[in-house]
């Protein structure tokens, strides 16, 4: 019987987003070190999400006009109602909880009454921090001043003021190489899968994997899929949202076509759209690329696919990523704000060569011409083409770049890592009535050491 600590998790979402994927990734790791592992998702519908989208920008840097102090206190309202019995309820057999990004966070002054330990995990940020909007951030002190752990993904994006507080934890975010999305795949599924895939066509896998969400649903819209199976592209994982620019790949991708005589084809791909649980501005952009796609030329409109996700399933999905960044020519990441940009992790412990956009988290992550390829942001314009044609094209750099693009994340971007992190900083509390926090021994009855703060 583990009889180790608690630690409870707290999101708006446990199956999509970078969050959800966090989360998801340190579970395993967090249960081999003797941790009790519990999920609780926080509902954010209607007017909280609303709140939820206003304090995410505001973070990012990304804000829009003035701080809407009580529209958003409005949607918090909404949000409070809807979800503190039972993360109050929950957090009552935690020792350790965690509030995932602004939304969650307004959660921490009902949780602080029953919990020993509180942290708050700030997975949005810039390293532009002019920009984040502090009318924000002075929202949300109630709350900020009631946790023990303030966890960000990067030492350049924590607020000025914030950098000497003794709770702030850089805990960057990582990839399980366990996964379904991640690990190697069998040749024998690989090929099953592919052969659907490669032309935007569903298949269930259930019975190779054992997992019932092992059904891959996807849409093209009439975009169609890829011409033939053995044809390169140039493929974006990505939301629907403004800050992934995935207009501005389509724009130079057409740039691109008129000068790559490889006849390279570009897939983008993003999620299923629920219009009660994503922004409204979600499906707006993926109209406006449908609407741009129609007006192509048309031998460049047969190279351009764009494709869907159905709703949810987990394991097909994952498969789906998983092949496809094993399968592209070149990922790219065209994000305008990345405060980390899982996705290129994930692309680049494929060994898939990528080119990203160079900005805050994918700068983290890239060291241009050494594990991958920077290029400015582009709407259309600007560089982007030829930095993605020579990474078509340079065999050499190619084999280098695939090279180095696993190792980087096997040194710096592995959950495990953060997982350590985090649970160094937790080990360095002590409550009262609980005593100290720690994780269960192992089978020698030895505690980690790397999780035994200096001195213990």
């Amino acid at each position: 019987m583990n009889d180790g600590p608690r630690i409870l998790h707290v999101s708006t979402s446990t199956k999509l987003g970078g969050v959800a994927e966090v989360v998801r990734s340190e579970l395993p790791y967090l249960a081999e070190l003797g941790w009790r592992t519990h999920w609780v998702l926080a509902h954010a519908l209607d007017a909280a999400h609303d709140a939820a989208f206003v304090l995410h920008n505001g973070l990012y840097g990304a804000r829009s006009g003035d701080f809407p102090e009580e529209r958003v206190r409005h949607g918090v309202g909404h949000f409070l109602a809807a979800n503190e019995a039972a993360v109050v309820a929950a957090a009552r057999d935690a020792d350790v909880v965690v509030l995932h990004d602004p939304l969650v966070l307004t959660l921490a002054t009902a949780v602080r009454a029953v919990a020993p330990r509180i942290a708050w995990r700030c997975h949005v940020g810039s390293e532009n921090l002019a920009t984040i909007d502090r009318n924000a951030v002075e929202f949300l002190r109630p709350q900020l001043d009631v946790v023990d752990h303030l966890l960000f993904s990067d030492a350049r994006q924590v607020w000025p003021g914030w950098q000497d507080d003794g709770r702030t934890v850089v805990v960057p975010p990582g990839i399980d190489p366990r996964s379904w999305k991640n690990r190697d795949l069998p040749d024998d599924l690989a090929g099953e899968l592919w052969s659907s895939l490669h032309a935007a066509r569903g298949c269930s896998l259930a019975r190779v994997t054992g997992e019932e969400d092992a059904r891959i649903l996807v849409d093209d819209f009439g975009t169609g899929g890829l011409r033939h199976p053995d044809a390169p592209f140039v493929l974006q994982v990505s939301r629907w949202d403004p800050l992934k620019g995935q207009l501005g790949v389509l724009k130079a991708f057409a740039r691109l076509a008129a000068d790559d005589d490889r006849d390279t084809e570009l897939v983008l791909v993003g999620p299923h759209i629920d219009d009660r649980q994503n922004y409204p501005m979600n499906r707006a952009i993926w109209q406006d690329l449908m609407d741009s796609w129609a007006k192509l030329r048309p031998r460049t409109r047969d190279r351009v696919h764009i494709w869907r996700f159905g709703p949810v399933q987990r394991t097909g999905e994952d498969l789906a990523l998983n092949l496809l960044r094993g399968r592209a020519r070149t990922v790219v990441q065209n994000s305008s704000r990345e405060s980390f940009g899982l996705t290129v992790s994930e692309a680049l412990w494929k060994g898939a060569v990528v080119v990203g956009a160079d900005t805050d988290g994918i700068r983290a992550q890239i060291r241009h011409d050494v594990n991958g390829l920077l290029t400015p942001y582009t709407e259309g314009d600007g560089p982007w083409p030829r930095t993605v044609l020579r990474s078509l094209t340079d065999e050499e750099g190619r084999a280098r770049w695939s090279a180095a693009a696993r190792a980087s994340v096997e040194e710096h971007h592995l959950s495990r890592l953060g997982v350590l992190r985090q649970v160094a900083a937790y080990e360095g509390a002590t409550d009262p009535a609980r005593g100290r926090i720690r994780p269960a021994p192992s089978a020698d009855g030895a505690v980690p050491a790397a999780l035994v703060p200096p001195g213990a």
